[in-house]
């Protein structure tokens, strides 16, 4: 199982050190993680996509090109960019010139974004409409990815006629992901499109992605597709120390600040989702939950319930939400490097 670092870019004042970074600072604290991820192991590092909120991270593109200017062989991915609502067309260009810039290490992870509609009220655009919307921009950027001349007519943009995109990317094929399955839609549509799946992890227990896994992995098998190009990761909080009380220390403090400010976030976007949201409990999310805290022994056996569970092939470590300051983040990079990653990519 590959294992990568991740990052949503949330800016909250830190409950343990009471410092809240500028957004200069945070946005530098995740370009000068790319590289200590990359000397530490990490596979790759991945930036999530967010607008108008406290994830401050609105443009993946920008941010990767410094972090590709700072590594050499640590790949580039997003979770999620917004497939749903960005131009599809910008997309293509913009993670094309990324991948030449990187020298072909980019991995476009594209996620509908319903969770946040307080977005497409923004941008304009119908929440209802966003599953169409998605698959449909999904399919265009596959299209302008893979084909240097393309003619194109869909329902929700202009049609692109007899026109190639560029710049052309260094990879080909060039991997675009679906980031979905808290819907059995995304995971069928994931393998309908022959794309290999991210599964949105921090929503819940590692059991309930097992049908989610199965049924995509069926429906890959039925269109006779490779079985090595079958690929499903997960992307799940975690955090590792040198013991479970040192761990749960540094941790619980923020992911309480983290959930209470998501859940008034959530509340305030999306408000049909109000009755489903329950309050943060630290014990329940790392016991029976998808949060992963603990001593070393202890994260590579959750870790490992996480890939037995859904078949894992990557797994996307996210541990700098609520707060945390650089140092702290540089340091636990370094300890996964030296305690959990070896495990993993022996």
């Amino acid at each position: 199982m590959r294992i990568g670092w991740a990052t949503m870019g949330d800016l909250l004042p830190d409950p343990v050190t009471g410092i809240l970074l500028t957004p200069a600072e945070r946005h530098r604290m995740v370009v000068e993680a790319a590289p200590r991820a990359e000397e530490a192991g990490f596979v790759s590092a991945s930036v999530g996509e967010h607008h108008f909120c406290s994830y401050i991270i609105s443009s993946p593109p920008v941010l990767l090109a410094a972090m590709a200017e700072r590594t050499s062989t640590l790949r580039l991915g997003t979770a999620v960019a917004l497939g749903a609502n960005n131009d599809p067309i910008r997309l293509a260009e913009e993670y094309a010139t990324l991948d030449l810039l990187s020298g072909g290490r980019v991995d476009l992870v594209l996620g509908r974004g319903n969770l946040y509609e307080h977005t497409f009220h923004a941008f304009g655009q119908d929440p209802a409409c966003s599953r169409s919307m998605y698959e449909e921009n999904v399919g265009l950027v596959v299209e302008a990815l893979h084909h240097e001349q393309i003619t194109w007519i869909g329902e929700h943009r202009a049609p692109f006629a007899n026109m190639t995109t560029q710049p052309r990317p260094v990879q080909s094929p060039f991997p675009v992901w679906i980031g979905g399955g808290s819907s059995m839609e995304s995971v069928e549509f994931a393998a309908e499109m022959g794309l290999p799946l991210m599964l949105p992890g921090v929503f819940g227990r590692p059991s309930m992605f097992t049908p989610l896994a199965e049924r995509y992995r069926e429906i890959w098998a039925e269109k006779g597709r490779p079985p090595e190009r079958c690929r499903v990761g997960a992307i799940a909080h975690t955090n590792v120390a040198a013991t479970s009380q040192a761990a749960r220390a540094a941790m619980e403090p923020r992911m309480t600040v983290y959930f209470d400010w998501l859940i008034d976030h959530i509340a305030l976007s999306t408000p049909s989702l109000s009755d489903f949201i329950r309050p943060f409990d630290f014990d329940r999310f790392t016991t029976a939950g998808p949060t992963v805290c603990g001593s070393p022994q202890q994260v590579i056996e959750r870790m490992e319930e996480w890939r037995d569970a859904a078949g894992l092939t990557d797994y996307l470590f996210m541990c700098d939400q609520g707060g945390m300051p650089p140092d702290d983040l540089f340091a636990m990079i370094d300890f996964a490097g030296e305690t959990i990653l070896p495990h993993f990519h022996a």
